[in-house]
């Protein structure tokens, strides 16, 4: 994808964007109902569902939040792209809109499922700046909060969190995907171990990304992503882990590709 770089190497991936690029903006318009409402409801032929009516939702969600949930919501849509562009082995099975609120999703920020293992993966985004760090602690710092609040979470006698995550694949998942009762059952069994007591971060697969909005030219190193996904392979935190850094310089263009676009 012209303006944007990307390298996979085992368990870990780096996806630096350094421009805004005519290939990634028309990613953006192709995708985004999907990524928004789930590929079920995208695919129906309803105005409300298209592009035009997406945008103006998403505009109207991002525009009234506070600048942290505002760089969140960017760095999730960007982590959205680059999972269903750059990597084929997954499907998303979550929509980005919150079907309650007007709001992001709560409980886990994508779920993936991996046809040919049959697995689920959850997806969690921490997104930032780097300050006055380097792009490289920054990203570290990112990584290690996406690892330890699923750490947490995935651990949790809470049943809302999977309840939320079977309520997202049963809307976003098309009707005809073969797979979709064998999804429903995994996110219920998980569910069940949270009631039970029982449940374990290390039962689950994760994908943990980072989102840094910094100078594409101060790069993240790839031995500071190797290096953190190899101290946690070490671990047996997960069952499987991918970690996933991305970079780009501001939000500002992008936010402003998204606000021409919604004619705001």
């Amino acid at each position: 994808m012209d303006g944007v770089i990307f390298k996979q190497v085992g368990q870990y991936a780096i996806c630096c964007i350094e421009n805004l690029s005519s290939e990634l903006k028309a990613a953006l318009r192709d995708n985004l109902a999907q990524i928004c409402h789930g590929a079920d409801l995208a695919g129906r032929n309803m105005a409300m569902f298209k592009y035009r009516a997406t945008l103006n939702a998403f505009w109207d969600r991002y525009s009234t939040k506070d600048l942290n949930t505002r760089i969140g919501m960017l760095g999730e849509l960007l982590a959205h792209i680059i999972i269903l562009k750059k990597f084929d082995s997954f499907n998303v099975i979550s929509p980005f809109f919150n079907m309650e609120e007007k709001h992001i999703r709560k409980g886990f920020d994508i779920i993936l499922y991996e046809p040919a293992s049959n697995e689920v993966w959850i997806t969690e985004v921490k997104s930032g700046g780097a300050g006055k760090k380097t792009s490289c602690a920054a990203t570290k710092i990112l990584l290690s909060k996406a690892r330890d609040d699923l750490k947490g979470r995935l651990a949790e006698s809470e049943m809302n969190h999977w309840l939320n995550a079977m309520n997202a694949a049963q809307n976003s998942i098309n009707g005809k995907a073969h797979y979709k009762e064998s999804v429903l059952q995994i996110l219920n069994m998980e569910g069940e171990k949270a009631y039970d007591e029982t449940a374990a971060a290390s039962d689950n697969n994760v994908v943990l990304v980072s989102a840094l909005f910094n100078d594409p030219t101060k790069k993240v190193e790839e031995m500071t992503i190797a290096g953190f996904t190899e101290s946690l392979l070490a671990k047996p935190l997960f069952k499987k882990i991918l970690v996933l850094s991305l970079q780009k310089g501001t939000l500002q263009k992008l936010e402003e590709f998204l606000r021409i676009e919604a004619g705001r």
